[in-house]
């Protein structure tokens, strides 16, 4: 399949080739600059804070974002970062935090999950059950943040979306507080992705190794064993999406993972669930983290979504 690049992407979209060449290292270090490349708007707080993770003595780390002039009882989003389970940092998403922040505006706290695999030997659920205590962190402790604890939505890119929509699943069947909204950006929600039609149009932007035992999927999973892993895993499992709370989901044109997310959102209005899809043309996996006019759009329309389920658009309505 062709790319042509959506203008001003080409840094972005080209860094995801998979074979590995000079071009692509300079694309790629292009791409790295301008991720991290954003400005902090005046008035505005960054504060790192450590709460209490889901383990005995273990000590999780949040940044919280806070934009000036702030309404009390503000909404609150927790923001978790993608990498594929296996890396990233909370720093990756201090512009997308910044943006959303602003835009709607939010409290922004974005939570330091343990990655998979490493000497500590990390995998499911431990990444999940962090960014469950972060979210019931906020819930229980809103009144110290300046928040709501009823209007609480969540964001996750690539693997991040996906340990937000099994966060999702995870309160739903827990009879716990539902999101306001889940965004889902580019997000994993299979183990067979190679099955479908994106992946083979794209196969020029293939993720991972051939070795299916080497993939990050399986190193989330902490190894197959030969059974159906969790649907808090990887949401696709889940034979009954019913009950969950308002869903968008962002995709990208040229993304191995478009189609898998493209018919999991189907899925979810079929179960009645409110959900908005969106197919972002000519661009790459987690196209959001290039500043671009673009990305700025993006990012509107996830505050216009956001501020219509926190309620904040409510004197819009025609009377």
């Amino acid at each position: 399949m062709e790319l042509r690049p959506f203008p001003g992407y080409e840094n972005h979209l080209y860094s995801n080739m998979a074979v590995m060449s000079d071009d692509v290292k300079r694309h790629k270090e292009a791409q790295v600059q301008a991720m991290l490349a954003y400005e902090q708007p005046e008035g505005m707080t960054v504060e790192d804070r450590f709460i209490p993770g889901p383990q005995a003595n273990q000590k999780l780390k949040i940044r919280v974002f806070k934009p000036a002039d702030l309404p009390k009882a503000a909404p609150m989003i927790l923001d978790i970062h993608g990498g594929g389970f296996v890396a990233g940092s909370i720093s990756l998403d201090n512009a997308r935090c910044i943006a959303l922040a602003v835009r709607v505006p939010a409290i922004l706290v974005s939570v330091d999950y343990r990655l998979s695999g490493g000497e500590n030997e990390v995998s499911f659920p431990d990444p999940l059950y962090d960014c469950y205590a972060a979210y019931m962190y906020l819930y229980e402790h809103a009144d110290e943040f300046g928040g709501d604890a009823e209007k609480i939505g969540l964001h996750g890119s690539s693997a991040g979306g996906n340990l937000a929509e099994g966060l999702a699943l995870y309160l739903r069947d827990r009879n716990e507080p539902q999101p306001a909204l889940t965004v889902m950006n580019c997000p994993t929600v299979d183990t067979a992705i190679e099955e479908s039609m994106s992946f083979q149009q794209l196969i020029q932007l293939k993720m991972g190794p051939n070795q299916k035992a080497l993939g990050a999927e399986a190193s989330y999973l902490g190894g197959y064993d030969g059974t159906v892993p969790s649907y808090y895993a990887f949401p696709k499992f889940c034979h009954d999406v019913g009950g969950l709370g308002p869903t968008m989901i962002i995709m990208a044109e040229y993304d191995t993972l478009r189609d898998s997310a493209l018919e999991y959102g189907q899925r979810l209005l079929r179960a009645g669930v409110p959900c908005e899809l969106f197919v972002a043309p000519r661009v790459g996996h987690t196209f959001t983290a290039a500043p671009h006019p673009y990305t700025d759009f993006v990012h509107d329309m996830m505050a216009w979504s956001f501020k219509r389920e926190f309620g904040l658009l409510d004197d819009l309505i025609k009377k």
